[in-house]
């Protein structure tokens, strides 16, 4: 079995709670739901990335473009009218620190398996909220119509490690921590970014 099935088999458990933000976008979407999901988003995503990317050697497994989700969903913020200032107080999730490239892969696999779902989101939020969406989708659109291949790539880097135990079995502890970190986060922060993301919506920045 290839890591990254071995990934997908080992997390199910946790698959459906981590696709609830997901799931609710997809029945009533709203556009301070959206923006709501970006937030929370962005607060997740940033530190990960951030500590993935001070990984010692990670270029050699993972193409460092990856890790700019988070300038993506800023950009996406700065699209509903929010200051640099303001996205920068958004709550953030603590991190552990990530040592070894087998934990970042791990830590890169939620956020990676998110993506994927992501041409389905953007499509269905064009259709209900398109003046919202048309100026604050560049995260949705990160691999805009090559989402099988970014997806293959990241199961190429995974290969690496996919024929040593023991760095096999970093690789899914990283991926299992990584996502209870975001469900617990998620709980955690929710009260806090609902509260930010409270005040009435401004008008979208048109370029």
């Amino acid at each position: 079995m290839r890591l990254i099935d071995r990934l997908s088999a080992e997390t199910v458990p946790f698959h459906a709670d981590a696709d609830e933000d997901v799931r609710a976008l997809l029945g009533t979407a709203t556009a301070a739901g959206y923006r709501r999901f970006l937030i929370r988003t962005y607060g997740f995503t940033c530190p990960v990335e951030r500590a993935i990317a001070s990984v010692p050697g990670i270029e050699r497994y993972i193409d460092p473009r990856r890790l700019r989700k988070h300038e993506l969903l800023r950009r996406d913020l700065v699209g509903f009218q929010m200051t640099s200032d303001q996205i920068s107080r958004i709550p953030q999730c603590p991190v552990p620190l990530i040592e070894t490239p087998q934990e970042a892969l791990g830590w890169a696999y939620p956020i990676e398996r998110a993506a994927l779902r992501h041409t389905q989101l953007f499509h269905h939020l064009m259709a209900v909220i398109p003046d919202e969406v048309a100026f604050t989708a560049s995260y949705l659109k990160c691999y805009f119509g090559a989402v099988g291949a970014a997806w293959k790539s990241f199961g190429v880097a995974l290969d690496a490690f996919g024929d040593r135990p023991q760095h096999a079995r970093r690789v899914v502890e990283g991926a299992r921590a990584a996502i209870r970190c975001h469900l617990g986060w998620r709980r955690l922060a929710d009260p806090l970014l609902m509260a930010a993301t409270s005040a009435p919506r401004p008008e979208l920045a048109h370029p």
